[in-house]
């Protein structure tokens, strides 16, 4: 079994990231690190530089993910940027933005970026759909899941129960299984 570390304080995410390796012969440990995000507006380049810097770091196989909510009628705005966007916008100001909007479409990209210590980085990239609310839902732990409706659902991701958000995020998420492929393709 290939002990990789996987680089979140989430614990939601890391809960995603367990479930998706159950049974590929990965086992993930959480380490919570600040890495550097550099400005890009491609999510890939960023997710691989924060894994390749992680790993030289800690002399240690790393992976993380990052992820960008791209709503459609807003010009894909907040993309890879959702984490400064859900720390200066509320749920509300999301919504004054979707003022008239008939297309509240979003697609969300999440991706997975995987490092050895002075390796280049390689990425997996997968996506979701779903749509902005009307209204802002429950209290979330982001602004955006209070008004994100993944598709399959007719309420808010902050009202739905986390185990159920957990199997959406890893419905059609390959990216796990790719990375496992390809560890096994090494050796």
């Amino acid at each position: 079994m290939k002990t990789i570390i996987f680089i979140t304080g989430n614990q939601y995410k890391f809960q995603v990231a367990k479930k998706a390796v159950e049974n590929l012969g990965i086992n993930l440990v959480q380490k919570d690190l600040e890495t550097p995000e550099i400005q890009s507006t491609e999510l890939e380049k960023i997710a691989a530089f924060s894994a390749q810097w992680a790993s030289n770091k800690l002399q240690k196989p790393v992976v993380l993910t990052d992820a960008g909510y791209y709503i459609e009628a807003l010009n894909g705005f907040p993309g890879p940027f959702i984490k400064y966007a859900n720390n200066w916008l509320t749920a509300h100001d999301f919504l004054k933005l979707m003022k008239d909007k008939k297309n509240r479409t979003v697609i969300t990209k999440d991706c997975l970026a995987y490092c050895e210590p002075g390796k280049k980085p390689i990425t997996f990239l997968t996506t979701a759909k779903g749509k902005i609310s009307e209204k802002v839902g429950a209290k979330g732990t982001t602004s955006i899941n209070e008004i994100f409706i993944p598709d399959g659902f007719d309420k808010v991701e902050s009202e739905i129960p986390r185990e159920e958000m957990v199997e959406f995020w890893n419905k059609n998420k390959d990216s796990w299984q790719r990375l496992a492929k390809f560890l096994k393709s090494k050796n």
